[in-house]
């Protein structure tokens, strides 16, 4: 049988590359948004499609019986969008991450057994972490409706793997960038301003916290390394990173450079800019565990994922104008 793979959230940052180097290695795709499901060459709407709909869900799976599913979808924001309300945000969140994931790997047990799962995590289960830096064991203390429910969410896969002997693995990922992720988070805010500026569209930039260190990777990195944690012979939780932490001004000064730019001559800091719920915390990963079951490594350096973001809003930008 011909592998076909399910992607939620098919239309994100995420699932736009794992769709694309599926198709290149001739996996047959189909994938969610919000509600329907499209097919993932044609982008073609299929049927209606709403994750936290168990009947609609196994029906789905019984009709089309994927053999890999990876569940992408996400509730998430930059820390220095407006601070949601946090009931609102733990409903949504576990819909998502918790509910819906219970009800693909339910329809995987009822209708498709030897269906393989992979979960997107977060590092942010981790909250404040006990130690630096993290891997499969590191305690999860998780301190936002985010992180938690990523948390229950690596709990549900645990429960279906140990119960039932479903092939659901948890990939608990850092931060991955690339030139799809949305402007508002800050690398992006970052190579867009730097572009501007460059063209005299744009006078300075204003960051919440040039001081913030973050284990940065680049998408295409993350998802080969779940499509390798599909293939493992053995379902777990596998920790996916760079494992170096660079800070904002790390990041801002090689996108300024790539611009022939001075970063300081341009930006300030303005830490009231900073309205995240979680506390700030340095989450860096140890991913040997992988490297070790499926031969991973991390082939970017963040000056060749600086590079590929400033190339692509250079480009972008000379479209527009």
């Amino acid at each position: 049988m011909s592998e076909r793979a399910f992607i939620t959230g098919i239309l994100g940052q995420d699932g736009s590359y794992l769709n694309e180097a599926l198709l290149g290695g001739g996996v047959e795709t189909m994938g969610s948004d919000r509600t329907s499901v499209l097919d993932g060459r044609s982008g073609a709407y299929q049927r209606p499609f709403d994750i936290c709909n168990p009947q609609q869900v196994r029906a789905w799976i019984a009709d089309w019986k994927p053999t890999q599913i990876y569940h992408l979808a996400a509730i998430h924001g930059s820390s220095e969008a407006p601070t949601e309300d946090s009931a609102d945000l733990f409903v949504q969140s576990l819909k998502v991450h918790a509910i819906g994931l219970a009800n693909l790997l339910e329809g995987i047990r009822a209708e498709a057994p030897e269906a393989r799962l992979v979960f997107a995590a977060s590092s942010r289960v981790f909250g404040m972490p006990v130690e630096s830096p993290q891997d499969e064991n590191t305690s999860m203390i998780p301190i936002s409706p985010y992180g938690i429910s990523k948390a229950a969410g690596i709990g549900i896969c645990t429960h279906y793997r140990s119960q039932y002997g479903i092939h659901a693995s948890s990939a608990i990922l850092y931060n991955h960038e690339s030139p799809r992720r949305s402007v508002g988070y800050v690398t992006q805010k970052i190579v867009r301003a730097g572009v501007a500026i460059k063209r005299r569209q744009q006078n300075r930039l204003v960051l919440g916290n040039l001081g913030a260190r973050v284990d940065w990777a680049h998408v295409i990195d993350h998802m080969r390394a779940l499509r390798l944690i599909i293939d493992a012979s053995s379902p777990g939780n596998f920790v996916v990173a760079s494992g170096e932490l660079n800070s904002v001004r790390d990041f801002g000064t090689q996108v300024f450079d790539c611009l022939g730019l001075d970063f300081d001559a341009y930006v300030d800091e303005d830490r009231t800019l900073i309205r995240s719920i979680e506390p700030e915390a340095e989450l860096v990963g140890n991913s040997e565990k992988l490297k070790r079951m499926t031969g991973w490594e991390p082939k970017f350096s963040l000056k060749e994922l600086v590079q590929d973001m400033v190339d692509a809003e250079l480009a972008r930008s000379s479209l527009d104008s």
